[in-house]
Formats: C-alpha cells, structure tokens, sequence
C-alpha cells in the first residue's frame, strides 16, 4: 500500500514539473533558432536547419534525449519560426508569439 501512495506521489509531482521543464527546454531551442537564423540569415533553409540541428545538440548534449528533441524541433518547429522572422516579427518576439516563451 506504501509503494502505491509513493508511485502515486511521484507521478504527481512528475505531472506538476515536466511540462514547465520541456517548457522552458522548447523556449531555449527557439531562441537558439532564432540566434541561429538572425546570424545567419544570407544562407538557404537547408544550411540554417544544419546549423541549428549541430549547434541545437552541441548545447543540450547533457540533457537525456536532446538529440531526438533537436531533430524533431528541426522537424516540426523551425519553418514556423522562420516565416515569422521573415515576415518582420522582432527576434525578441517570435518565441512569446509563438507560444514557445512565457
């Protein structure tokens, strides 16, 4: 009966802290992309992409699973900051836009 109060326990802390923690590992890749892209911004989506992927898994090398979340934010999450870029959203904005940053 303990074991159970105690995995109980540790699922709901685990429910209250997660989503803040990926939370704020998503606002730190989006404000790396953004990075990547205003430094780079004479390159094609492809090189930007690279560049981010390498630099994306350089600085969260550490956290367990950064290389699939740096892939899958490759995927998924950086076409839609670029247009936002390229449309004349501030790079201090795009993030908070985007929902990725409080």
């Amino acid at each position: 009966m303990k074991s159970l109060l105690l995995l109980v326990a540790i699922g709901f802390v685990a429910c209250l802290v997660l989503p803040e923690q990926r939370s704020s590992l998503g606002c730190q890749m989006c404000e790396l992309a953004v990075k990547t892209y205003v430094g780079s911004a004479d390159k094609d989506v492809t090189s930007i992409k690279k560049d981010f992927d390498t630099e994306c898994k350089k600085l969260f090398h550490s956290i367990p699973f950064a290389p699939q979340e740096c892939e899958h934010y490759v995927n998924e999450k950086l076409d839609p900051i670029i247009k936002e870029l390229e449309s004349g959203t501030a790079p201090k904005d795009v993030c908070s836009k985007l929902g990725e940053c409080k």
